[in-house]
């Protein structure tokens, strides 16, 4: 290969890879070996100086000025902490932090103040931490595992706080991780050697970037947006749609599993088993299997920002005092309003368990005849997994194109045809005799 043809992919590569791309792997080259650095360092004090100095020092670099946005939401709350009785910190704490989002949210919407790049990714994360850490302390369970005798919690040192705040691990992308895993992370005195083990993890990233190059090179999203896509035939634009949306899922793919390989890499949320190998299931944020090859919407859902969906489930579902019958549309809901105030965030999350329910429906439907018959299984899951890829890229539609007047051009300009196919299966759905559907293995 000619030093000329060289010369010319790389040029292209720094043209494909701009703003946000360029962004990450900047992030990437510098958390990743500072995560290495960071689990050889004895003083728990001096790793949290480490980790704060790295996180501000990235957060101004991406995000200038509007680094004082996270560090007041840090002081804000700890003084909310500091102030309120302690058997009503998680819900303060919890209306404190979501009401300032709101306000972040309406005046970024109202055009009053434009954001740096990625500083709203940097509150909605650090809103998890700090709710998780009012209910942990309301609940007693701030050093879950090391309170050998259930003795009351003990609030945090100022100091401690703000490092678990701005610890550069899981900061920008997630994984979500509570205090009580971030505090054994600081004091253990296990090294285990996981560079290797952290590389290996990311290897996917060998697939996954040349993805994202041909994704953002021949099939641009934006385009979906454009005139002359809506003039289209409906075959072009579902097809497009179907290729757009799963490699635009394969960005979020790529970002999680570095952030992952960064969290093996300092043994945050690593425990290494009596036969030599290291579990850190408590730190895996996607199952790209699953997500891509069940056919079942639910456990798609649930392979998909996992620990987002653990931070939801404990600290919302497990909290809150609704009715069962609409906690799990709360919770779509508030997942919905953390990711912004523009309609199409809530058509994508309140979507989701309607979707989700039918799809039982359904196999309830089909449950005693498919019960003695292996091929008419196979067929079912064929069918329902075809079904789910197009549900999530119409499901996927609105979070990209957030405007509702985008949104309905699009559905429009496909003539309704995958709501009103939804539409007749749920009447169906209701007419017909509901079969018994198997019950599913539990699982932790």
């Amino acid at each position: 290969m000619s030093l000329g043809l060289v010369g010319e992919y790389y040029t292209r590569f720094c043209e494909i890879l701009q703003g946000d791309s360029v962004s990450f792997l900047f992030l990437l080259g510098t958390s990743f070996p500072a995560a290495l650095l960071l689990k050889y360092i004895p003083s728990p004090t001096i790793k949290q100086v480490f980790s704060i100095t790295i996180a501000l020092i990235q957060t101004y670099l991406i995000c200038a000025g509007d680094t004082l946005l996270p560090i007041l939401l840090c002081l804000f709350s700890y003084l909310a902490l500091r102030v309120v009785p302690k058997n009503v910190t998680g819900r303060v704490i919890f209306h404190v932090s979501f009401s300032l989002l709101l306000i972040f949210k309406l005046i970024v919407f109202s055009d009053l103040f434009v954001p740096s790049y990625l500083v709203d990714s940097v509150l909605l994360l650090m809103v998890l931490r700090v709710c998780s850490y009012g209910y942990d302390y309301q609940l007693d369970r701030i050093l879950e595992g090391d309170n050998k005798d259930n003795s009351p919690s003990q609030l945090s040192s100022l100091f401690d706080y703000v490092g678990y705040c701005f610890c550069f691990v899981g900061y920008w992308t997630g994984p979500f991780f509570t205090y009580s895993t971030y505090n054994k992370m600081l004091h253990s005195k296990t090294l285990i050697r996981s560079s290797k083990l952290a590389l290996s993890h990311m290897t996917p990233m060998l697939v996954i970037l040349p993805l994202h190059m041909l994704q953002t090179t021949y099939n641009s999203l934006d385009y979906t947006m454009d005139e002359e896509f809506l003039t289209q035939s409906f075959l072009y634009k579902f097809l497009y749609l179907l290729a757009g949306f799963w490699t635009f899922k394969v960005k979020f793919f790529g970002g999680w599993i570095i952030a992952e390989g960064i969290c093996i890499a300092c043994n945050l949320g690593t425990v290494e088993q009596e036969d030599g190998t290291v579990d850190y299931s408590s730190i895996i944020n996607i199952d790209i299997y699953n997500t891509e090859i069940n056919w079942e919407l639910s456990q798609c859902v649930r392979a998909w920002n996992k620990s987002v969906q653990y931070w939801m489930k404990t600290y919302v579902y497990d909290t809150t005092h609704l009715p069962k019958a609409v906690r799990t549309e709360f919770v779509f809901g508030l997942s919905a309003f953390w990711h912004g105030i523009r309609p199409g965030y809530y058509l994508t999350f309140l979507s989701t368990p309607p979707m989700i329910k039918l799809q039982q429906k359904v196999g309830n439907l089909t449950a005693k005849a498919r019960e003695n018959s292996p091929n008419l299984e196979m067929v079912y899951r064929i069918v329902s997994w075809i079904c789910v890829r197009v549900i999530s890229c119409m499901i996927l539609a609105p979070f990209y194109m957030l405007d509702l007047d985008k949104i309905l051009a699009l559905y429009s300009s496909m003539y309704w045809v995958p709501q009103i196919t939804v539409g007749v299966v749920f009447i169906f759905s209701v007419i017909l005799p509901q079969g018994q559907r198997p019950e599913r293995p539990k699982t932790s």
